[in-house]
């Protein structure tokens, strides 16, 4: 969505208007974080890097303002107030998050940055690479969303994208990329059908350059779960055509997931065509997670055309609000190239009322990473108070 500036004038205002009509209300919550990270990172902070080099901090406040229709109606707007982001620009407050809604009994129409139909309603079976739809990261979406007959269903399109170029500002119309999804029971089985269109040829470059998860290839895809014994299984069919950089590809997948005790065991098995050369090598992988008492282990194992991936995260809870966490991760490359392992160790203690410490230490890939082990540590040492309102 496109930032905005607001005063702290402008929040008294809607505060005041809020008070002033029973029928409405404005809620808000938020975070500070200051923290110290003895690592020089490689590559600058951006939208998708957020590592940081010595003394940082950051507030946000979130602000949902709601307000109930004559009509059995329900309006509600949401957003979210970044009020320090770095020195530079610590004397302004900009925003981000936007989405304003109109929710009845069985329905509601969603706009701004909010999530596309086909992936709200899409369920995969393990890693399938042809069920790339689009994620929405910043575009402006406008979607409807109803329950109709016991099932859920979906449609959207995109106004802007990151970047916040609007579609008709590159191709004339006013909507770009029509995505439709449906899901729902049927007695003992489940199922999801997902749908989006190719995007145009002028908006697509736009959007993939502003943002990897848009995706501007048609994509289709079918899936069907059912729980027999304990064990959950889906199966799953996608299809993805259109045009460069995403070849047309299928995938034809089977997961299950099954649990003994404190442990759930998830194993899948993808058979891909169009996705890797001539070799069409599939994808399948294990994951081992338990969780008992204080103790909880995740074990990840995947093979991804023929990249192989461990990932290992575990925690300990100490008590009187300690928390231990440590990781590791490998990864061998199908083209021969070397790749740094990481790992981390961390600890987190619970200050009370809503604030947290968080010590922790990371080694990645050339120092560049800035998301490490499940957790998204930052490289190097990063000591950090966080607060929550």
């Amino acid at each position: 969505m496109k930032s905005i500036l607001l005063t702290t004038t402008a929040l008294v205002a809607f505060a005041s208007a809020a008070a002033a009509d029973g029928h409405a209300s404005i809620s808000f919550s938020g975070n500070t974080e200051i923290g110290f990270n003895d690592t020089n990172i490689n590559v600058l902070p951006t939208d998708d890097n957020d590592s940081e080099d010595g003394f940082y901090w950051n507030t946000d406040i979130d602000v949902t303002m709601t307000a109930e229709l004559d009509n059995g109606l329900t309006a509600s707007t949401s957003f979210e107030i970044d009020v320090v982001g770095d020195p530079a620009n610590s004397a302004t407050l900009s925003s981000d998050e936007w989405v304003t809604s109109i929710e009845g009994e069985g329905f509601g129409v969603f706009i701004g940055d909010t999530e596309f139909a086909a992936i709200t309603r899409w369920a995969s079976a393990g890693d399938m690479e042809a069920d790339s739809f689009s994620e929405a990261d910043g575009e402006n979406v406008i979607r409807a969303d109803a329950d109709i007959a016991g099932f859920g269903v979906s449609v959207s399109a995109v106004i802007t994208d990151a970047a916040q170029v609007y579609v008709s500002d590159t191709n004339g119309e006013n909507v770009d990329q029509m995505s439709a999804g449906i899901a729902g029971d049927l007695g003992m089985f489940s199922f999801a059908l997902a749908y989006q269109e190719e995007a145009s040829a002028t908006f697509a470059p736009v959007a993939a350059a502003a943002n990897g998860d848009y995706v501007a290839n048609e994509v289709l895809g079918v899936s069907a779960g059912v729980s027999v014994a304990g064990a959950d299984i889906t199966v799953a069919f996608a299809e993805r055509t259109g045009i460069a950089p995403e070849e047309d590809a299928t995938s034809i997948g089977a997961q299950v997931a099954y649990p003994f005790g404190p442990v759930t065991v998830t194993g899948y098995f993808v058979a891909e065509e169009g996705t890797d050369g001539t070799e069409e090598d599939p994808n399948f992988g294990i994951a081992v997670a338990y969780a008992d008492g204080p103790i909880a282990v995740d074990l990840d194992f995947d093979d991804d055309q023929g990249t192989t991936k461990i990932g290992l995260d575990g925690s300990y809870d100490v008590g009187n609000g300690l928390t231990v966490l440590a990781g590791y991760y490998t990864q061998d490359n199908e083209d021969g190239s070397d790749y740094a392992d990481e790992f981390y160790v961390a600890g987190t203690y619970d200050l009370g009322g809503g604030a947290e410490l968080l010590v922790s230490y990371a080694e990645g890939d050339d120092n560049t990473d800035d998301e490490i082990g499940g957790p998204d540590y930052q490289i190097g040492t990063t000591v950090e108070v966080s607060f929550a309102f």
